[in-house]
């Protein structure tokens, strides 16, 4: 007698990070293609958890404070996987990833699945306690071919045949905004027709490197050019004194938390990423998918989305000189010209980057592990399209 595959999936957390979001595109995906699923935050739920509830998925938090181990919590975990059964528990960033292999393990759970999302764990005692445990799981994926060779160099992904890269699935429909949108858009920010937006949207942290782009800027802010940063974080106050001795604070914009990503990119003329290290940046699809031409450094997956000369430019990391040139490069460029860079790169997203495509090979992994383990469970079958969320609007870094 078969069953339905029941798949547990294991966050840190599912706030507004771009794994956060995968992951309840997973879950629907999955939920769409036959499949039991239960969703698990190792933290109190916020915007993703949220939406999950007000979707009617069934998740559940086990209120840990981030960072901290809690043998509690660990044992309300294991509960939760000796009662529920899931046939695979699939975990995504480092902290759950960790307490998966543990607690899958004393569970009993048949199959393990960990997912890197960056190329950084973090530190080196990390990166020590990843390739302690490596043997524990069954399957190990990340989201972009350069992520996994870095991770393979540092011996951070499991023995051969174990590893498998999924890219990130993003909504190119989702991404369109209107021409009223950019008008609403620029309109708030008070901008003249002249005047080149220059949109970053990510959490206000070390990653993203921010006093890198926001000195490549400084040349800049007199083309007249404006930049606008969405998104939150703990730099916010040291951003905003950079900006005063830079004297563009004039010139930048801190949004905030924005809940209208896809009106943002329909306003602006660029993209700009600055990161340090990334895992398969969503910031960077979705400006793509939205027809904005990018330019971003040369981390984690970035060089297999960015095409140079066709959808933008790719500089190295923590380089605020080649980050300015290659701003002013882009912004020199005839109007046409940028059109065509951005319906290049939404191009590009749409046909190798797509959510049903994710949810393939997602599923795609998924059977192959039950079939390997001998599970008997019924077939998916075809891979039906991913649903959008009905109730609540996603919102956004």
């Amino acid at each position: 007698m078969t069953s339905r595959p029941r798949i547990l999936l294991l966050s840190t957390s599912l706030g507004l990070g771009g794994a956060d979001r995968q992951i309840l595109y997973l879950a629907r995906a999955l939920l769409a293609n036959g499949f039991e699923v239960r969703l698990v935050s190792m933290t109190p739920l916020l915007e993703m958890g949220r939406q999950a509830v007000g979707e009617g998925l069934p998740i559940t938090s086990l209120e840990m404070n981030r960072g901290q181990a809690d043998w509690a919590s660990f044992q309300r975990f294991v509960t939760i996987l000796r009662e529920w059964r899931p046939h695979v528990l699939t975990s995504f960033m480092y902290h759950a990833n960790l307490l998966g292999r543990l607690a899958g393990r004393w569970a009993g759970v048949p199959l393990i699945v960990t997912s890197i999302r960056s190329e950084q764990n973090g530190s080196a005692a990390r990166d020590w306690l990843m390739r302690l445990t490596n043997w524990m799981d069954d399957s190990c994926t990340t989201n972009s071919n350069e992520v996994a060779e870095s991770l393979r160099k540092r011996h951070l992904l499991p023995g051969a045949g174990k590893a498998s890269v999924i890219a990130n699935g993003v909504d190119t429909i989702a991404m369109s905004g209107t021409a009223a949108d950019r008008e609403r858009v620029r309109a708030e920010l008070g901008l003249s027709s002249g005047t080149f937006l220059w949109l970053a949207v990510g959490r206000l942290w070390e990653q993203k490197d921010y006093p890198t782009m926001l000195t490549a800027f400084q040349p800049l802010a007199s083309a007249p050019a404006r930049l606008a940063i969405a998104g939150r974080g703990p730099l916010l106050d040291e951003l905003k004194l950079l900006a005063e001795r830079l004297r563009i604070s004039g010139d930048v914009t801190f949004l905030g938390v924005r809940h209208d990503i896809p009106a943002l990119l329909s306003a602006a003329d660029g993209f700009v990423l600055s990161s340090a290290w990334e895992g398969m940046p969503n910031v960077v699809m979705e400006a793509l998918a939205a027809a904005v031409p990018v330019v971003a450094t040369r981390v984690g997956g970035v060089s297999e989305l960015v095409e140079p000369d066709k959808s933008g430019f790719v500089v190295s990391p923590r380089d605020p000189g080649a980050l300015s040139e290659a701003m002013q490069r882009l912004m020199k460029l005839p109007r046409e010209q940028l059109k065509q860079m951005g319906q290049h790169g939404r191009q590009h997203i749409a046909a190798n980057y797509g959510m049903r495509s994710m949810a393939q090979r997602w599923i795609e992994l998924f059977e192959e592990l039950l079939k390997r383990k001998g599970i008997a469970v019924s077939d998916a079958g075809a891979v039906a399209a991913v649903p959008q969320p009905t109730r609540v609007a996603e919102p956004h870094v």
